[in-house]
């Protein structure tokens, strides 16, 4: 009986018997002026959030932030004038203790989103400039931007009002920028710095290897370039063997006799018989590239004798008036010297003329 009653008063422990030490403490932060963020230090037990703001009412937690199954924090709304108010947060246990009861000032527990949209543009009149957005339109946010050159020490500028820097006279080194915001002191400064923005780049990384990364490009690209060029030639020229466009004809090189000029000739009539083709070993189509394509039908010709013409007997002038008609067309139709009758012609014509019209 005394056992069960000890029981009782041990399960029954109210939640502000907690020491002091043991309980859980609670942190928030107001996120890039949009909510809160509140995270408790103990996460054996899985405790219940609620909070207000001055002048506000209580609200519970709308999200809690869980690990494994059990609520390590809570995210609820934030309004622009509250981080100026008192905040009060309570947990509770699981069967409905207060746990613990804490008030925060979250003025100077503001943290922003790093800047984005980082761009760099060189100006005519030799002066790099870098460009950046604020999460927030506000004109309470200030900037602090830090840069280096080739990997050494960084070199941070004096926070201000801005969305731009500018840098005179850059060198021809590789530039490294990145950009972060808070809210500043005259709007009631922030502790926290916004992470720092992704960095940019302008120009090009030296090394010890005294050569630049992007330096190698070109001369690649160029290689490349000359291969791939290489490979479509020898495509094309395959293409056209192939279609018989190309033909490749080798030529032999004819040999340099020099001063054993006899030795040669005398192969080429012992060996030979004086065929220069055999003698230099043409291939057989430049051997038949050499040889006429076309051939001429023969035409028979034949002598005549002009006689001259006498009062006493006209009729023995023409011996064979049909032959000569004939051997006369035949030397016209397959004559390809000239189109344009002869002395000879023009004397036979008159002949022949005279036979078929006698006085």
């Amino acid at each position: 009986m005394i056992l069960l009653l000890v029981g009782l008063f041990l399960g029954n422990i109210p939640s502000f018997a907690f020491s002091a030490s043991s309980q859980p403490k609670i942190n928030c932060l107001i996120i890039n002026l949009d909510y809160v963020n509140c995270t408790w230090t103990e996460h054996e037990h899985n405790y219940s959030f609620k909070s207000r703001f001055t002048h506000k009412e209580i609200l519970d937690c709308p999200n809690y932030l869980r690990i494994d199954g059990v609520n390590v924090g809570c995210v609820f709304p934030y309004e622009k004038p509250q981080r100026f108010n008192t905040l009060k947060t309570w947990l509770y246990s699981d069967n409905g203790g207060l746990v613990t009861e804490q008030e925060h000032n979250l003025k100077a527990y503001v943290k922003l989103y790093p800047p984005v949209n980082l761009s760099v543009v060189e100006k005519k009149d030799a002066e790099l400039w870098l460009y950046w957005n604020i999460t927030k339109n506000d004109s309470c946010i200030e900037s602090e931007v830090r840069h280096r050159t080739d990997n050494n020490a960084w070199k941070s500028t004096t926070p201000g009002h801005r969305t731009s820097f500018s840098l005179p006279f850059p060198s021809k080194k590789r530039y490294e920028f990145q950009v972060r915001a808070r809210i500043e002191s005259s709007c009631g400064e922030s502790k926290f710095w916004s992470d720092w923005s992704e960095p940019v780049y302008w120009g090009y990384l030296k090394t010890n290897n005294t050569s630049e990364d992007p330096g190698n490009l070109p001369l690649m690209s160029l290689v490349l370039c000359t291969a791939g060029a290489t490979v479509i030639l020898v495509i094309l020229s395959c293409l056209l063997v192939h279609n018989e466009r190309l033909r490749i004809i080798l030529i032999p090189v004819v040999p340099n006799a020099g001063r054993n000029v006899s030795n040669y000739l005398t192969a080429l009539f012992d060996n030979y018989d004086g065929n220069v083709e055999k003698w230099l070993s043409m291939p057989k189509d430049l051997e038949n590239g050499f040889k006429p394509n076309f051939t001429e039908r023969a035409c028979p010709v034949r002598e005549y004798r002009i006689v001259s013409q006498s009062s006493t007997d006209s009729e023995s002038i023409l011996s064979n008036p049909t032959d000569l008609s004939s051997d006369y067309q035949c030397m016209h139709s397959y004559s390809s010297a000239s189109t344009i009758p002869g002395s000879s012609e023009t004397i036979q014509t008159q002949d022949l003329s005279q036979v078929d019209n006698p006085v």
